[in-house]
């Protein structure tokens, strides 16, 4: 089993490789859940693998709005922080676990799910674990670096009965939803052609997303998760055909042999192209839908927000919906996470497929491979493989 240094600024430098072999070479065996007696309310138990920033900053708060969960554990490469964490959100400190221990989560009771928060190279190596483990996954996105681990994590949730989904918190966000249903009920006619931009400048935080191992890539595995995901969402299909043009503007970059902007086109079979862009190199957040009778967009408020945004710090992040003749759609702003947990709570409960499962991480993990794929090839445009 893959031993992780418990410093937290060693682990997210170490290498990934290896990890997900050793545990599929391991022969853990399945556990199963166990009854979930004792749980505050009858929640299910989660626990955070990974305390990094987004853990800090965006699950835990919202853990707190949810309705069918509870924070019941973390895991963690630093003691101190953990047993920090047992104290402020209430649970035990039997339920902090290193890396090293993390196995023995399988004899926990108290936690029926694991949402792994961790670089996206430990991704499939952790979400193996866990289901071994007999717990429910959420995996942040991207789901994984690589189709083939993708397909290893689906079939290692399979194998254990447990639930994966990935967290693809805008399917739950009420102004996307109303993007989804414009496109859908074809209200301006169909639509035509998708512009989405998700990019963010980046200073030296997240020193991981500059190994190639740990992130898969640059800009593409980071943020081009979400104009994929809205592209696909948009036009109702998976792609057919895609191409890319990488660019990077800064060393830091180039000596990662990471890309700092990626553009790429999205072709599907109805004939909807989809303009796609990520970036370290400027900030641009932009989502518009071109119909035949009218052009429709997610976009930032007045009083500020984020088109893809999440929200954060126990707050909404604004969001609004711009129709034609400059009309405004509102909704009531969400704590994404915290609608995301309880969706997936359901799905567990009442034995549902999720919205959002493994598979539509395998799904734009192909995306992904394939607008690479045209990259190296000059920006030719290549097949989506299935």
């Amino acid at each position: 089993m893959t031993t992780l240094p418990l410093s937290r600024r060693h682990f997210i430098r170490s290498s990934a490789s290896g990890g997900l072999a050793a545990v599929l070479a391991s022969g853990v065996s399945p556990a199963f859940l166990r009854a979930q007696a004792g749980k505050p309310e009858g929640k299910l138990g989660i626990a955070l693998v990974g305390l990094g920033g987004f853990s800090t900053a965006s699950i835990a708060p919202e853990v707190k709005s949810t309705q069918n969960v509870y924070l019941a554990g973390v895991v963690t490469g630093n003691a101190e922080k953990g047993r920090a964490w047992a104290k402020e959100h209430g649970f035990p400190e039997k339920n902090v676990y290193s890396y090293d221990t993390f196995d023995r989560i399988a004899e926990n009771k108290d936690i029926d799910v694991v949402h792994i928060v961790l670089p996206n190279g430990m991704h499939a190596e952790y979400s193996v674990r866990a289901a071994r483990a007999g717990k429910h996954v959420m995996c942040e996105k991207p789901m994984a670096i690589s189709s083939s681990e993708c397909r290893i994590m689906i079939d290692a949730c399979k194998k254990a009965g447990v639930l994966l989904g990935i967290n693809y918190r805008l399917h739950f966000e009420p102004h996307h939803l109303k993007m989804m249903e414009l496109a859908r009920e074809k209200t301006y006619g169909a639509v035509k052609a998708i512009s989405a931009d998700f990019s963010w400048k980046r200073g030296d935080n997240k020193p991981w997303l500059l190994d190639r191992k740990l992130a898969g890539g640059g800009a593409a595995f980071d943020t081009g998760v979400y104009p994929i995901q809205a592209a696909c969402y948009i036009a109702g299909e998976t792609p057919i055909r895609a191409s890319g043009v990488a660019t990077s503007t800064r060393d830091v970059y180039r000596t990662a042999g990471i890309e700092e902007t990626m553009a790429y086109t999205l072709e599907f079979p109805g004939g909807v192209v989809a303009q796609c862009r990520a970036s370290y190199a400027y900030a641009g957040h932009q989502f518009t839908v071109s119909a035949e009778s009218g052009t429709f967009a997610c976009t930032v408020p007045p009083t500020g927000g984020s088109v893809f945004g999440q929200s954060a710090r126990g707050q909404p992040n604004r969001k609004q919906v711009v129709l034609p003749k400059n009309e405004i759609f509102k909704a009531e702003d969400t704590l994404q996470l915290a609608v995301l947990h309880d969706r997936f709570a359901d799905s567990i409960r009442q034995k549902t497929a999720f919205a959002c499962p493994g598979e539509m991480g395998l799904r734009d993990a192909l995306i992904l491979e394939s607008v690479y794929a045209s990259v190296a090839q000059g920006g030719k445009v290549v097949p989506v493989k299935s």
